[in-house]
């Protein structure tokens, strides 16, 4: 199912599509396509998330029951949509490029859920999503069934460790620190997700805490370990990392080679689960 947020202008639907254009093409993540003569589609795509939405510039009026909205507002024929079971940090980015064109066209916005037509309010298009998607949740379980699920403090951690993971890179090149990426892991028949970070150990990485594991992996060890327990053991040896993300550490070219002494001697307790990794497509929030 496809949630919708619509466009309105105060007393005009007159706008310039051309500078709109030209906004979307200056976002890397964003391809024009004309799916008709009378529609154009800002197809948004995230490698790094693995999500999608689409902007659509038509020619004619969409809006459900447009008759009962105040009538100063004229509808401009453009919508954004995207899937309601995204979670709600995806949602959060797709608000950013709203509120940016809100403020470049003066526009307002509408959902069935509102009242009425009414100013950019993050809140309030948030709140409008949240009523839905639980509401969808709710009428179709079987389908959420077929998703995982990761609540969404710790998903927030993951995505913003991943959207800043170039940042963090660039803070650290001078050491070549690795900054892995989060993978999602879940146990057949379980809607729970399970985080971990991939590392080889003879070269310097970043460590997040909030990840649940480490896949240690190199020609001489192949073993999942819980974070908690690796880091009990090397605390001593990595250092925080400033950032708006908390529980960020990082190693050096000189400690790391400490702690792949400590993973040889130490007796960890490996993970024994039946991992299975999972794509982020299907990791919900709910």
């Amino acid at each position: 199912m496809l949630f919708r947020y619509y466009f309105f202008k105060e007393g005009t639907r007159r706008y310039d599509v051309a500078d709109l254009i030209s906004y979307f093409n200056a976002n890397p993540y964003i391809d024009i396509l004309n799916k008709n003569e009378a529609e154009k589609v800002a197809h948004y795509y995230n490698p790094t998330l693995d999500f999608s939405f689409d902007f659509i510039i038509a020619s004619k009026s969409s809006v459900p029951n447009i008759e009962r909205l105040d009538p100063r507002y004229v509808e401009v024929n453009l919508k954004v949509e995207f899937n309601v079971l995204l979670p709600t940090y995806n949602v959060e980015l797709i608000l950013n490029i709203c509120e940016d064109i809100t403020k470049m066209f003066n526009f307002y916005v509408y959902n069935e859920v509102f009242e009425d037509v009414s100013p950019f309010k993050r809140s309030l298009m948030l709140k409008a999503f949240e009523i839905v998607k639980l509401a969808y949740k709710n009428k179709y379980p079987q389908e959420i069934a077929n998703y995982y699920r990761l609540d969404k403090e710790n998903l927030n951690k993951v995505y913003d460790y991943l959207q800043q993971s170039s940042i963090i890179s660039d803070l650290l090149k001078v050491d070549n620190v690795i900054v892995p990426k989060i993978a999602f892991y879940a146990v057949d028949g379980k809607r729970k997700i399970y985080t971990a970070i991939e590392i080889n150990p003879i070269e310097p990485f970043v460590f997040p805490l909030f990840v649940d594991m480490v896949h240690i992996n190199n020609e001489e060890m192949d073993m999942f370990i819980s974070s908690e327990e690796l880091y009990s053991q090397t605390k001593k040896l990595f250092h925080p990392i400033e950032s708006s993300i908390s529980s960020l550490f990082y190693t050096t070219p000189r400690e790391i080679k400490k702690i792949n002494k400590i993973l040889t001697k130490v007796n960890f307790s490996p993970l024994i689960l039946e991992l299975k990794k999972v794509d982020f497509s299907k990791v919900l929030d709910i």
